[in-house]
């Protein structure tokens, strides 16, 4: 054992030295096998940019035995991603990620699967072609279940998590699908949804370091997590939820009146387009509920949250409101609320639920600001910094509304809130996904005043 190490240890220390391109960014050296991983706080994006103010905006780290360049300006990030998109919209592979897709889906595919995939995904979640309800009806009428479930608690402290647990397990089907859940479990989804997010470190752990999975207590760890591990809850989702609803879609599939994007699915599968098939879509569905929901329910809480501590804020929302809607007006998207609208901005950018975006990987070869970055190199950008950045946002650290809105309280969409990231590969959920967190929040403080517990 003691020789097979040493071997190990050698060849890694190798591989590492073989590993040095010219003209890479700067960075910290890290040590062998671990790369910089041991000298990271808990909070990648803070010592990212700790690292930045040492090596610039552009640096090379190694994560493991894995190259990472690391974007850490807005400037950086709009040129890696907008200006030379196409060179940076790559995705990591790695076990963790084939785990997780299986070459299907969207999140983790690329190349021409990706982008036929992506314009069907653009479109369908705009609601281009869906007969009947809009997105948007479907998403108040939740919005109507969840209040109702407030009204339940008689007023008395409850656990926020309900919001999570309604608008995580329920929303987002309904906007892809039809009554998913007349063919599910909502205590067992719920419960894996659960664990899904206790078992994160886990889940960081096998995508920087996914040899360690082959050690005895990872793979202890692992055993445990089999039922509830991200492949369990990917093969959940598809065998108990969206197969089901894909066989009734299947029997009552009309193509000229599709109600969803299954039904527009389907009917692309009949015009036996490529790409086109069930695997396909199952995997589909997965990636859109479960990357797509977390930043919706984080959101809604992170903004109640600040409307708790800064009520003469949310004194300011419910007037607004009031004024606009009255207790009992009908909410939809066209109301006017600039200053509730700046409030969700300002959650946006002052608690990036995705701090560091999925990563990217580089297609080519590429010249970004100087540095060379060869092909196959994984990209992180750094959103949150974009979003506290002191040089460009006055105390970033408080929470202010009125920075998104102009002398005449207009809102204004400024370029540097950008948390759903940016270019070809930016969150194909993000409408979807502005629409669920507006509709929910404003239909919470049209009813209710959200007060701390007092206890």
């Amino acid at each position: 054992t003691s020789v097979l190490v040493v071997l190990l240890a050698v060849m890694m220390i190798y591989r590492w030295h073989k590993q040095k391109v010219k003209n890479l960014p700067p960075g910290p050296t890290g040590v062998p096998i671990f790369g910089c991983l041991p000298f990271m706080d808990t909070l990648a994006e803070l010592t990212f940019t700790k690292w930045s103010k040492k090596y610039g905006p552009i640096f090379t780290v190694h994560l493991g035995q894995t190259r990472v360049v690391v974007l850490n300006s807005y400037e950086a990030i709009v040129e890696a991603l907008i200006n030379q998109g196409d060179k940076f919209n790559g995705r990591v592979h790695n076990f963790f990620t084939n785990l997780s897709s299986n070459g299907h889906g969207i999140l983790f595919i690329e190349g021409e699967k990706w982008r036929i995939q992506r314009k069907f995904g653009t479109r369908a979640l705009a609601g281009a072609g869906v007969h009947g309800k809009t997105y948007e009806q479907r998403v108040l009428e939740e919005s109507a279940h969840l209040i109702e479930v407030f009204r339940s608690k008689d007023e008395k402290p409850f656990n926020i998590e309900v919001i999570y647990l309604v608008t995580k397990c329920n929303t987002p089907l309904q906007t892809l699908t039809v009554n998913p859940f007349k063919y599910t479990n909502l205590d067992l989804l719920t419960k894996l949804a659960r664990q899904i997010r206790r078992d994160g470190i886990l889940y960081s752990l096998l995508f920087v370091l996914p040899w360690c999975r082959f050690f005895p207590f990872m793979k202890k760890r692992m055993k445990s997590c089999r039922n509830i591990k991200l492949a369990s809850w990917s093969i959940y989702l598809i065998s108990e939820i969206f197969a089901a609803a894909l066989e009734q879609h299947e029997k009552d599939h009309d193509a000229a009146h599709p109600r969803d994007l299954v039904d527009l699915f389907i009917s692309e599968m009949q015009r036996k387009r490529p790409t086109f098939e069930k695997t396909q879509l199952l995997y589909f569905l997965k990636d859109i509920f479960v990357a797509g929901t977390e930043t919706s329910t984080s959101t809604i809480i992170w903004a109640l949250y600040y409307l708790i501590r800064h009520p003469e804020i949310q004194d300011k929302v419910h007037r607004e409101i009031d004024a606009e809607l009255g207790r009992d007006g009908k909410l939809s998207l066209k109301t006017n609320l600039p200053y509730t609208k700046a409030v969700l901005q300002e959650t946006y950018r002052i608690r990036t639920v995705t701090p560091l975006a999925i990563p990217r990987r580089t297609r080519g070869d590429v010249n970004l600001m100087g540095y060379f970055i060869p092909k196959h190199t994984e990209i992180i950008s750094n959103l949150w910094w974009v979003h506290n950045d002191p040089e460009h946002w006055d105390e970033p650290d408080v929470f202010r509304p009125e920075r998104h809105l102009d002398t005449n309280g207009n809102l204004v969409m400024l370029n540097r809130v950008i948390p759903f990231s940016i270019g070809p590969r930016n969150c194909l959920g993000e409408n979807l996904a502005r629409i669920e967190i507006y509709l929910f929040l404003v239909s919470i403080l049209q009813k209710f005043v959200v007060l701390p517990n007092p206890d």
